[in-house]
């Protein structure tokens, strides 16, 4: 499947389950790539188990990691234009929600990427 997502050139993988929050760095192959996915763990709405404390604890050493929190939080993904996107995350714990987390997107499909561009991305590790 990975493979799959790396020759389509999508640009980000929202997925759930765990109840965390947590973004990684564009990844292939168990390696940070400015040309693959970005992936995103928005597990963090709320239910009755309550958040994953403990898989935080075990997970912080994960190199690929950029951001984790355990909180309770909600996602917005706002598209800028045809190319760009802006994602943000929302601790919503405090009295009012929080942006914690922040990134831009560049469409790995767009004609205006550059190579400078997936540099900037390796970089940001």
């Amino acid at each position: 499947m990975e493979s799959l997502l790396y020759e389509a050139r999508v640009d980000v993988v929202f997925s759930g389950h765990v109840h965390a929050y947590e973004r990684f760095t564009r990844v292939y192959d168990n390696e940070a790539d400015g040309r693959g996915p970005m992936y995103i763990t928005i597990g963090d709405g709320g239910n009755r188990e309550g958040l994953a404390l403990k898989f935080l604890d075990y997970h912080k050493s994960a190199h690929l990691s950029v951001f984790q929190e355990a909180s309770f939080g909600h996602g917005r993904l706002r598209l800028v234009d045809e190319t760009s996107a802006v994602w943000t995350w929302h601790r919503n714990d405090d009295e009012y929600a929080t942006v914690r987390d922040e990134v831009w997107l560049e469409s790995l499909a767009s004609p205006k990427l550059s190579m400078a561009a997936v540099g900037r991305q390796d970089e940001e590790l």
